[in-house]
């Protein structure tokens, strides 16, 4: 029976330092790294936006300043909650343009205009990105019924594009402060000259 006792503790003894050597080389396991680039960022050489942290990256591309044409492009594209009826995208779009910062929501207006039929633009706001680049935030709604949408959208211009940053929703199912905190991080300069 003292045997028995005598196993018993030195195989208790036993399992203790292996559950405490199992432990130790557990916690050295390091975390999975980050992806790179990050799907959750979009940077180039005059912004970079932060989607939130729920945004699943669908498609990001990255287009040379001298392939940009005079119709907005998206680069990248989010969607949050997929697959669920309140599913929502965050875009992002740019276009060649060189003309005056401030008279770009009005051309972003007039396109928008063009593309979807009864389309209409209201609560133009103007505001600063997190680093004071001067922007517009606007709301577009178009379509009917079922397929009726509304856009939030964030609009500037730094020089040589017009960039739109939007939150597209089912009508209903977002408003505008929502918009916001989804499409706050983000920052913008003058684009350099001296980039491609």
């Amino acid at each position: 029976m003292k045997r028995f006792g005598l196993f018993f503790v030195l195989l208790l003894s036993a399992l203790v330092l292996s559950a405490a050597s199992f432990g130790r080389v557990f916690a050295q396991v390091p975390p999975p790294p980050t992806p790179t680039p990050d799907p959750h960022t979009y940077s180039d050489p005059a912004m970079s936006f932060t989607a939130p942290a729920g945004a699943y990256l669908i498609n990001r591309q990255e287009v040379p300043l001298a392939q940009l044409g005079n119709d907005l492009q998206p680069v990248a594209l989010w969607v949050l909650n997929p697959g669920k009826e309140d599913a929502r995208t965050i875009t992002l779009s740019m276009e060649a343009y060189t003309a005056a910062p401030n008279e770009w929501e009005g051309q972003f207006e007039s396109q928008t205009h063009g593309q979807q039929e009864g389309t209409l633009i209201r609560n133009k706001t103007p505001m600063t990105l997190l680093n004071g680049m001067p922007a517009t935030f606007v709301e577009v709604a178009y379509g009917s019924g079922f397929d009726a949408k509304k856009e939030y959208a964030v609009v500037w211009a730094d020089g040589q594009r017009g960039i739109v940053l939007a939150e597209t929703t089912r009508m209903g199912d977002g408003n505008d402060e929502e918009a916001r905190s989804f499409l706050k991080q983000v920052t913008a300069v003058q684009y350099p000259l001296y980039q491609p």
